[in-house]
């Protein structure tokens, strides 16, 4: 709780520092080359933060997901047909207040289950991750590192979670564990910041971003502290209604003093029914470590098709 209490104070400070500085709170930009004055770039709406307006036309998120990392909010499955199985997220990230100066304070709640295919529509259900934790997102109209580089804004965001694995019953032969099940908890800080690349017709997005992540307690404790995390998001504008989408995720986790890449990519279709309902459909791949505390020290390597229901 002080933790919380914590970060919650840090981010208030570094609202007001960026308030302060901010020239303006508009989601716009002047586009410099124009010859017409009145002519601005929307620099501070991407397709995503369009289609989740809220009433007064502030986005809704101010941090979105990130596409390819498997540690973010979905609601959906992926189907994996050469392994028989099924990942199924159910989870939502949103922003509880605003802090001023173009930052916000919020909530994840998550849970990441695999389950197996036994045929006839049936699944039984082998682990499951429950994610809980607070966040606080910050947005940079002014650029502070790259300045005028490009057309767009800088993100930072801070997590601070707590995840715990547990096998359940589908996991099970006769009635008994396929491998023993053990306490698995860690609590972690994590720190991504993200630049948003905007073409100057607002249709074309490029998302670069670096991260850490720091594990200051954790069960069992071979889990490394430090796990190093990179990524790069593409979004276009297909259509009014439709954007296509894609990233890939690269990340450093490790046990036992070793380091392992884990790759997580995902790229398809999202197709908006209104300004806060949406759908992907598109194809997954990991290879790494599992995701799933459970199997920390095993690997996971499929692709699979799935689909996510955006509903905020």
């Amino acid at each position: 709780m002080r933790v919380i209490i914590a970060l919650i104070l840090f981010s208030v400070t570094f609202a007001k520092a960026e308030d302060s500085t901010q020239v303006s709170v508009d989601f716009v930009k002047r586009d410099s080359t124009a010859n017409n004055e009145n002519v601005f770039f929307d620099c501070g709406l991407s397709h995503r933060y369009k289609n989740t307006l809220g009433t007064s036309g502030v986005p809704i998120m101010n941090f979105e997901p990130l596409i390819a990392n498997p540690y973010e909010a979905r609601i959906g499955f992926i189907g994996q047909p050469s392994e028989e199985r099924l990942r199924m997220d159910i989870g939502a990230s949103f922003d509880l207040f605003d802090l001023g100066g173009n930052s916000t304070f919020g909530a994840d709640l998550m849970t990441y289950t695999r389950l197996r295919s036994v045929g006839r529509f049936k699944f039984p259900v082998e682990t499951t991750d429950y994610y809980f934790g607070v966040n606080s997102a910050f947005t940079f109209h002014d650029s502070p590192i790259f300045g005028n580089l490009f057309y767009g804004t800088e993100q930072l965001r801070l997590r601070l979670a707590h995840i715990s694995s547990h096998l359940i019953d589908g996991y099970t032969i006769d009635n008994e564990f396929i491998s023993d099940p053990f306490i698995y908890s860690r609590e972690f800080l994590e720190v991504i910041y993200r630049v948003n690349i905007y073409s100057r017709d607002a249709n074309r997005e490029v998302y670069p971003y670096l991260g850490i992540n720091y594990v200051f307690s954790k069960i069992p404790n071979d889990i490394q502290t430090i796990e190093l995390i990179s990524g790069i998001e593409f979004t276009e504008k297909l259509s009014e209604s439709t954007d296509f989408e894609m990233g890939y995720n690269f990340s450093l986790r490790g046990f036992n003093d070793n380091y392992y890449g884990v790759s997580n990519a995902q790229a398809g279709l999202r197709y908006n029914f209104s300004k806060n309902r949406a759908i992907f459909i598109g194809i997954y791949a990991y290879d790494g470590l599992s995701m799933h505390g459970m199997f920390f020290n095993q690997k996971d390597s499929y692709i699979g098709i799935g689909t996510q229901v955006y509903y905020f």
